[in-house]
């Protein structure tokens, strides 16, 4: 007789975990691993294996218990794997990344391996451990969904996929805050500018995240071969409506910090241009009064002798300083430069 235990709700910090499932009945724990092929053999229910970081021996048990290919645990135990999906003779290999910003913003990724047979799901999760609150909490309340394995691994990748529109809305109100930064009253700092490259760096491992789910799904859909069970092609269809959502909110998010970063530049170059034309104004106009105050300031005999009164002092001297500044301010405005 296989041990099992009925599962309690508070089991879910444990390093490896597996769950019996029987239709209509409670999920039970098999606490005896070296069970897991009799489980298996009996074809009654399904079983879901957990394991957050796995060790040699966790990934001794899979090949063990499992028949699972060396190959597909490599790929399974690698970390920082692309995502990708692999289709094996009894089972399909899924390699996934979850997201989530954490309490600073920034962006914390999780890598999650699903080895997924007709009658079991075997779950890898590396550091840092992606929690299975919400994937249990829609697993117990789903109706439409087949409580089978090819059920459950839908549920997962739903799970992972519907993760990523929380951070595609903090993305846009990033955005949003920096643009206000950028083009409100407050003076534009370096700091301002190194956290745009920062956002959109994030922004770029985002994507490269997402992205490759498109194809996991595509795959997905379209497949009707075994270890999965025919007719879910229209679930994974839905989550793949999900992803294509969500990369075109990161697409136009990724379009206009790259509009907003070129309007900036564009309008330091503007203001930059308009101090350069200030700066040149006031130095023209200085020229020819350095050169009248000069003139006059060489002491000819004539010029001393010839201003005798303050009239002509303020008349000759001033005064043509005053109608330089008049006719250039003049020449200015008539050629539009201010």
């Amino acid at each position: 007789m296989t041990p099992l235990t009925e599962t309690p709700d508070n089991d879910r910090d444990r390093a490896i975990r597996c769950t019996v499932y029987n239709t209509g009945a409670t999920p039970q724990t098999l606490d005896d691993l070296d069970a897991i092929s009799d489980v298996i053999a009996e074809g009654k229910s399904f079983i879901w294996l957990d394991i957050a970081q796995p060790s040699p021996a966790d990934l001794a048990l899979l090949q063990r218990e499992f028949d699972i290919h060396p190959v597909a645990i490599e790929d399974a135990s690698l970390w920082h794997e692309r995502p990708k999906i692999e289709f094996f003779e009894h089972y399909v290999l899924v390699v996934a990344h979850a997201a989530r910003s954490d309490e600073a913003g920034d962006l914390v990724t999780h890598e999650i391996a699903i080895l997924a047979g007709e009658n079991y799901v075997v779950t890898l999760r590396a550091r840092p451990v992606y929690p299975l609150d919400e994937i249990e909490r829609r697993r117990r309340i789903s109706v439409t969904v087949p409580a089978d394995a090819t059920g459950l691994l839908y549920i997962i990748l739903d799970t992972i996929v519907d993760g990523f529109f929380p951070l595609t809305e903090g993305y846009d109100n990033r955005l949003v805050r920096l643009e206000d930064r950028m083009f409100g009253d407050d003076k534009f700092s370096e700091r301002t500018e190194h956290e745009i490259f920062l956002f959109k760096r994030g922004l770029v491992v985002f994507r490269s995240i997402v992205a490759p789910m498109r194809e996991i799904l595509l795959r997905l859909t379209h497949s009707e071969i075994a270890p999965l069970k025919p007719g879910l092609g229209l679930y994974f269809r839905d989550v793949h409506d999900h992803v294509l959502r969500a990369l075109e909110q990161i697409d136009i998010t990724r379009d206009l910090v790259n509009s907003t970063l070129d309007i900036h530049l564009a309008s330091q170059s503007h203001r930059q241009n308009e101090v350069s034309k200030q700066l040149t104004i006031i130095a023209t106009i200085f020229l020819p009064l350095t050169y009248i105050t000069g003139f006059f300031g060489q002491n000819f005999g004539w010029m001393v002798n010839g201003i005798v009164s303050p009239q002509i002092f303020w008349g000759l001297g001033v005064g043509s300083q005053v109608a330089t500044v008049i006719i250039l301010f003049w020449y200015f405005r008539f050629k539009k430069w201010f």
